[in-house]
């Protein structure tokens, strides 16, 4: 469970946060966080659990959350990583969710009864339209990750995941420092085989590790590896 807060807390300005992440106006944003629970997880807390019943559709206001899932045969799957601005959890009540969500880093989360959210949306267009992008989006990028399970190598994966998460920055640069143990994750293979590709990848001056994060010295050559 995670640490409820206050609406009105003097370091949280909820109604500020959602017109930014909705892009709506003072209305509808304080029709919004009046509707809202918000919620603080410490890292590593869980947020749902795999298989369990969720009533309420979430909104990441800040930190990082993993949705994963436990297969049959023990294997842990991660099948998305939610960034500030997503939206998640019980999009669909009739369901029982098919993923457990972790905070990887503390986490706030604005979480909306989902019948309530749905009506929200129907209402207020800008609400509408942030809701069909982020479905669209996570739609996008479980897709990728089928894709590239089904049609790539292991080194191929670590490959386009690093290139992914350098595009998600600058182009040239992830930081911090990836964690080994979590791009394996990312992309299904052991710790080895990332340490193993990651290392040869230096070894050939594409990529290079500082204190700061991990440098891509030759985007297109990294590219090219992803087979």
């Amino acid at each position: 469970m995670g640490t409820e807060l206050g609406v009105g807390a003097s370091d949280f300005d909820l109604a500020t946060r959602l017109a930014t992440l909705f892009g709506c106006g003072e209305t509808v944003a304080a029709e919004l966080a009046a509707a809202a629970l918000v919620r603080r997880h410490a890292t590593g807390a869980t947020i749902v659990h795999q298989g369990e019943s969720c009533q309420r559709l979430m909104v990441l206001l800040e930190g990082h959350v993993r949705a994963a899932m436990v297969t049959m045969d023990g294997r842990v799957l991660q099948v998305a990583e939610h960034r500030p601005g997503d939206i998640f959890g019980g999009v669909d009540p009739s369901r029982d969710q098919a993923a457990g969500l972790t905070a990887a880093v503390p986490a706030t989360i604005a979480s909306f009864a989902t019948a309530d959210f749905f009506a929200l949306a129907e209402r207020h267009a800008c609400v509408g339209v942030v809701l069909a992008r982020a479905m669209v989006r996570q739609f996008g990028a479980l897709t990728q990750l089928v894709s590239a399970r089904l049609t790539l190598s292991a080194n191929g994966r670590v490959h386009a995941e690093l290139l992914r998460m350098a595009r998600e920055q600058d182009g040239r640069w992830i930081r911090p420092l990836p964690v080994l143990s979590d791009l394996a994750l990312r992309v299904q293979t052991a710790r080895e085989t990332v340490s193993r590709a990651v290392s040869a990848l230096e070894r050939r001056g594409i990529v290079q590790r500082h204190e700061e994060g991990l440098e891509i010295v030759a985007p297109a050559r990294l590219e090219a590896l992803i087979v």
